[in-house]
């Protein structure tokens, strides 16, 4: 009896086929279903003196045969049943999944967009001087985003999981551990690494210098430039040619008068540092300047790569396209086996809504990189990069013009801009190749304007032959007066032989105006309305064969009456000479 847990095994009789379902599978083909049928014997029901208890051996073999067929009926209809009912249930489930996939995607991109709002929040206010790293507020912000990044890891991995219990109703697949290779486990491990990078609650540092940016030196300590001080002063300290003293009471003492005021700039310090500078510390402006620190905090270095969390939003895009809810699609697609994956749905908005699309990447790549940028470039005596000077930076960048009025001065900011400067190429070629194909003549309109063109040329073709003609009459009638020397001689033959340059010219023009009219559709049509006279020629061929058959066979006919009447014919004779 087959269990009413298991919907893939239908519920039968004693008396009725058990249906059962075993899985023929290759390691190198797509896992098959095949169904195997076992029946119960039934006495034969033909003959009232056969005993019910006899074996099935000492049964004649007719009543094997009127058994074998009366099974094989039977065992039909329940293998078009139980198919039915497995067949029913698997897009049932089918479609629970893609909506619980679906739903899943859409928090999961929730959490991601909601996680990288946090981090900008968190870093703006300290790039602001509004806040510090050790304050309640920002632990409050972090922990926040270590939340829902453990729920979005945490999700990740359920989405992969309802990914292969649909893989496995697609290809009929019993276990799931079966459709998890070794290719995939990576693929989730590394997908739930990307969503795992976030900055954590705390304080850390990491110097990150260029070649062109050097280090203050050993009087000053950088390990926590972005920590409250204690009773700080509210005011900005000076640095000037002039000697700064600082003390652990956090008092500065500046000695400046009005002409070194008026020579030397100031250059102030941000507040942040005052901690990490020692009890007496002299440094001139001309240090400062010629020597400034620059460094990449570690909260930079683990806020950046949440970025890459985006890729969320496009398997959003992807799950909620109509093409991936589309049940007729689903199925168009399973036939010509083309995979609606997010290569395809991409490729499917850019041939329908290409300006959208590409001016969506741009403007988020613009801000993306501009933020990035402000993040990453960090030194003593300017901060962080203005947003202003980010994003002017990235226009240069991502237009590959560079002026070299702004430059990065950390490696980090250099790579962020060696990355626009390749996007920016990319997007070119895609602008060119989106402008190309918006100013390119659809098929009526190359047709109208081949046809415009055509009439033109034909009717220049017939100015220049009349030219010629009327040219080449006149330079025989002067040659006649006897007037070859004459410049009126001369002009005429120059233009007669620039019109028949023209015509010439004209005849090559229409020749390639010709070539233009052949395109790829031209050759479809040909092809298929070849294919079709092809096709009648065939069935009338086909047609033609059959009369001809007919025709033989009457032919035959003929011949064999022929034969019997010439043999009915020497019978008669023979009986005629008897008599």
């Amino acid at each position: 009896m087959a269990s009413g847990d298991n919907p893939r095994l239908p519920l039968t009789s004693g008396t009725s086929p058990i249906v059962k379902y075993t899985e023929m599978r290759n390691p190198t083909e797509t896992p098959s279903t095949t169904i195997t049928m076992a029946s119960m014997p039934s006495p034969p029901p033909f003959s009232s003196s056969t005993s019910s208890h006899e074996p099935k051996a000492n049964s004649s073999f007719a009543a094997n045969t009127y058994e074998l067929r009366r099974v094989t009926i039977r065992q039909r209809h329940a293998m078009k049943k139980a198919l039915m009912g497995n067949v029913g249930y698997r897009l049932v489930k089918r479609k629970e999944l893609h909506i619980q996939r679906r739903l899943i995607g859409d928090i999961m991109c929730i959490f991601g967009i909601f996680g990288i709002i946090l981090m900008i929040i968190e870093n703006e206010l300290t790039f602001n001087r509004v806040d510090h790293k050790d304050t309640t507020s920002s632990l409050l912000i972090k922990a926040t985003i270590t939340f829902t990044t453990i729920l979005l890891v945490c999700l990740v991995f359920y989405y992969h999981r309802i990914n292969l219990s649909l893989h496995c109703v697609d290809n009929s697949i019993d276990d799931w551990r079966i459709a998890l290779t070794r290719t995939k486990i990576l693929s989730i491990l590394f997908e739930a690494f990307i969503c795992m990078i976030h900055p954590i609650p705390g304080h850390f540092l990491i110097e990150w210098s260029s070649q062109y940016v050097k280090t203050i030196g050993t009087n000053f300590n950088h390990i926590y430039p972005y920590r409250a001080v204690p009773n700080s002063l509210t005011t900005p300290t000076s640095l000037n040619t002039t000697t700064v003293s600082t003390t652990t009471t956090t008092t500065a003492t500046t000695t400046m008068t009005l002409k070194d005021a008026k020579e030397n700039p100031l250059a102030y310090v941000p507040i942040d540092i005052m901690l990490s500078i020692p009890t007496t510390t002299t440094m001139t402006l001309k240090d400062a300047k010629e020597n400034p620190l620059a460094y990449v905090p570690i909260d930079i270095m683990l806020s950046i790569p949440m970025f890459f969390r985006l890729y969320l939003v496009c398997r959003l895009i992807m799950l909620r396209s109509h093409l991936v809810r589309d049940v007729s699609s689903q199925s168009l697609g399973y036939l010509n086996r083309v995979s609606f994956n997010f290569p395809f749905i991409i490729k499917s908005y850019m041939q329908r809504r290409p300006t959208i699309l590409l001016t969506s990447f741009c403007i988020t790549t613009f801000f993306i990189a501009s933020w990035a940028m402000r993040a990453c470039d960090y030194n003593v005596n300017t901060g962080h990069m203005s947003m202003l000077d980010a994003t002017w930076l990235f226009i240069i960048s991502f237009t590959t013009i560079g002026y070299g009025d702004i430059v990065p001065s950390t490696y980090c900011g250099r790579g962020i801009a060696a990355t626009t400067g390749i996007i920016g190429v990319f997007s070119t070629a895609l602008l060119v190749a989106v402008i190309a194909q918006k100013l390119e003549l659809t098929r009526s309109e190359k047709y109208v304007h081949n046809f415009v063109a055509n009439i033109e040329l034909a009717k220049a073709h017939k100015d220049q032959a009349a030219n010629v003609v009327k040219y080449g009459w006149k330079v025989w009638y002067l040659r006649r007066k006897g007037k070859a020397n004459f410049i009126q001689y001369i002009q005429t033959q120059r233009k007669l032989l620039t019109s028949i340059h023209l015509i010439r010219s004209i005849k090559q023009r229409q020749r390639k105006l010709a070539d233009n009219y052949v395109s790829l559709m031209e050759i479809f049509t040909v092809q298929r309305s070849t294919s079709a006279v092809t096709d009648e020629t065939a069935q009338r061929v086909i047609f033609m064969e059959r009369k001809i058959d007919k025709v033989e066979d009457k032919l035959i006919e003929i011949n064999q009456g022929m034969i019997n009447l010439e043999d009915k014919l020497n019978i008669l004779l023979d009986r005629i000479t008897k008599k």
